[in-house]
């Protein structure tokens, strides 16, 4: 079964986070609210050989509302309305879907549209700016999270640029964000979804 995956990246020299690191990223975070942009998503194997590339479309609305739709080269949807997550993967006809938990809000766009007042108390954060843009690593303080490193670098401009995420094995997914727009005529009705007629649905604990 083909998922949408998702990412981190291999810490470097990043100063030890403090508060300060903390509310550099919070600010940015916040910034995320009722934000639309395109992706273009590779993963590569723990060898450094590209596995996949994905591109779509990704809305998000705080808090814990985000639409990430793959279209190429595959239609898979992930969809959250703060209370469920739906997983839904059109070539196979299939939908999963789940009560959003705590472990299921460590996904990283679950991040980027989340309560930022977890981070602090979830993550430890590094921190670094490089030719005027921000970076952020985090790095899960419990063991049963479904990541070990992601990034988070933000443009001059403060909008998120790109995302690095990096599992257990290897397995790094980077994620670079274009074409962002701020709109407030995203409604909570864009983040519900309905499961096509004659889909199988799995509903997972």
């Amino acid at each position: 079964m083909k998922y949408l995956v998702f990412f981190v990246v291999f810490l470097s020299s990043f100063a030890v986070a403090q508060n300060p690191e903390y509310e550099a990223l919070s600010e940015n975070l916040k910034r995320l609210d009722n934000v639309s942009a395109d992706f273009v998503q590779h993963t590569f194997d723990g060898k450094g050989a590209l596995l996949q590339t994905q591109k779509g479309r990704l809305s998000l609305k705080q808090p814990n509302k985000f639409r990430w739709e793959s279209l190429e080269p595959y239609a898979q949807l992930l969809v959250s309305n703060g209370e469920m997550l739906w997983q839904y993967d059109a070539d196979l006809e299939q939908v999963t879907e789940q009560v959003l938990n705590k472990k299921l809000s460590a996904t990283p766009a679950l991040l980027l549209s989340g309560d930022t007042d977890q981070i602090s108390s979830e993550y430890d954060i590094y921190s670094e700016v490089l030719q005027g843009e921000e970076h952020f690593v985090l790095i899960p303080k419990q063991v049963d999270v479904l990541f070990d490193r992601l990034r988070l670098e933000f443009a001059a401009d403060k909008n998120i640029e790109r995302m690095v995420i990096q599992d257990e094995v290897g397995q790094k997914t980077i994620i670079r964000f274009q074409n962002i727009v701020t709109s407030k005529t995203l409604k909570s009705s864009d983040f519900e979804f309905t499961p096509p007629k004659g889909v199988d649905v799995i509903r997972s604990e």
